[in-house]
């Protein structure tokens, strides 16, 4: 028999419950990175609309 490195179930069969939930973790660490990125570009932009606004409003002399 060959060895490699699958998880089987009790029965010899593939633990397809196994690599569901692996996947769904992986999801789920993809989708938080992403979130946070995202949020950070947001909050980045409105910073810079603001920094903007006020160097415009801002007396020339």
């Amino acid at each position: 028999m060959m060895k490699n490195d699958y998880k089987y179930d009790s029965f010899g069969n593939l633990d397809a419950d196994y690599y569901v939930e692996k996947a769904y973790e992986l999801r789920r660490a993809y989708y938080a990175a992403a979130f946070k990125k995202i949020k950070a570009s947001v909050k980045a932009f409105f910073a810079n609309l603001t920094a903007n606004r006020s160097m415009k409003s801002a007396p020339q002399h």
